[in-house]
């Protein structure tokens, strides 16, 4: 009687074990941490997943941060495929700037197992800026050299101006230089500049750059369409002449939108190296026709159908005249842009660029280094141009500036090449 016992017990206890191994046996789990968490700021946002191969009853899995004695959950919960996205405040919840762990534990019936165990950091102290170089004032159009000083762990920095981003690029040390303008659009909003830094953990600086804005009256222009010109404009964009207004209105607005948002999307990768050497070169033997900041109201029977402000110069020659890199630079872009038709654009260093547009053809591909005066492509009037020119653009970050400054040796040596070029102490 007492073998029968034992051998119950050990056939129940065989049960138990192969149930348990059954639930329990070849479990995996894995808990994916992105590189974001290594660096945790004062607020931040962190994303965790949980990957398992199997749901098991009566287990839960805590996944926290801790330091010395103190705790924070990120999650606690049963044991399943999930993500997690938890803003968190690492000062309020009493953890000091310095090392800590994150930890994922499972929790079984009868005891417990650490699954990842991670050395992280706690930061939450913010970069230091100080403004070593910058313009007292700009006129509309202006480049001007803003240079700046920060602590050892920024990530990024960068100039703000509403939104406008003017991107800071590693000089020398902890100098960071680039060019900024005052564009157009300040015309009609006034707004200030900010130094924003932005460091490994997340934490964002941000300081004042007082820059007093001088406004500038520019040039109006009325011209008046007729149908044959109206149907000439509409038929680059749409396949039919009909809807002649709705059509041209979407042009000169929608368009434009677009392809100001594209300049600034090409235009925000620069060098922090100047290709550029003294003035730029307009178009040999070209004669302008329009300006920079020219005002231009369109009209149709006696009507006003549109407006638009020139965010370039137009240079007449003659048809396909030769068109060349008005300084060194690289080429970041050669393709359509709407109203600016067949475009160039070469990037000169900090943020400078040049664009060329209603181009027939290209000479030059993206990623070659051109020399100041190599021809580049030719004139046409492809894009949103009635007559063979080019529409040559100084591009600041993507924001037009006023090529007038760019040709002029003198301004260019002591505004622009003296301060960018000189020398500061990390």
């Amino acid at each position: 009687m007492r073998k029968v016992l034992i051998s119950s017990f050990i056939g129940a206890l065989l049960i138990v074990l192969g149930g348990i191994w059954f639930l329990y046996g070849n479990l995996e789990v894995d808990v994916k941490v992105p590189p974001s968490a290594d660096i945790l700021a004062a607020k931040e946002t962190i994303k965790l997943s949980i990957e398992t191969n199997k749901a098991t009853p009566f287990t839960k899995i805590k996944v926290f941060i801790q330091q010395d004695n103190k705790t924070l959950t990120l999650y606690e919960g049963d044991l399943q495929n999930r993500e997690i996205e938890e803003v968190i405040k690492t000062k309020e919840a009493g953890f000091k700037d310095g090392k800590a762990e994150l930890i994922a534990e499972l929790i079984f019936p009868f005891h417990k197992e650490i699954i990842l165990k991670k050395e992280i950091v706690i930061d939450t102290t913010p970069p230091s800026i100080d403004i070593v170089e910058k313009p007292r004032r700009l006129i509309i159009g202006e480049p001007g050299v803003v240079a700046v000083k920060t602590s050892p762990d920024v990530d990024k920095v960068y100039v703000q101006l509403g939104k406008a981003k003017f991107y800071l690029l590693p000089f020398k040390g902890n100098i960071y230089k680039t060019i900024i303008t005052a564009p157009l659009f300040l015309l009609k909003k006034p707004q200030n500049y900010y130094v924003i830094a932005i460091d490994k953990a997340g934490n964002i600086a941000e300081r004042f750059l007082p820059i007093q804005i001088k406004l500038k009256k520019f040039h109006q222009r009325k011209i008046y369409f007729d149908k044959e010109t109206l149907e000439r404009i509409v038929l680059k964009f749409f396949p039919t002449p009909d809807n002649l207004l709705e059509k041209f209105q979407k042009i000169n607005t929608k368009f434009r939108q677009e392809a100001d948002k594209k300049l600034v999307e090409i235009c925000k990768q620069s060098e922090n190296r100047l290709y550029a050497k003294g003035r730029f070169l307009q178009l040999p033997g070209s004669e302008p026709t329009a300006y920079y900041g020219d005002h231009r109201y369109y009209y149709y029977n006696g009507k006003l159908i549109g407006e638009s402000v020139h965010k370039g110069i137009d240079l007449a020659k003659y048809r396909h005249a030769p068109v060349v890199a008005a300084n060194s630079g690289r080429v970041v872009f050669t393709g359509r842009i709407t109203v600016y038709g067949n475009t160039i654009i070469i990037d000169h260093g900090y943020g400078v660029f040049t664009l060329y547009g209603h181009l027939n053809d290209f000479t030059v591909k993206v990623g070659e280094e051109v020399k100041k005066g190599q021809v580049i492509g030719h004139t046409d009037t492809t894009g949103l141009a009635l007559g063979d020119h080019l529409h040559f653009g100084v591009l600041i970050w993507g924001y037009a500036a006023n090529p007038l400054f760019f040709f002029d040796g003198h301004y260019l040596n002591y505004y622009f090449y003296k301060p960018l070029l000189k020398q500061i102490s990390p």
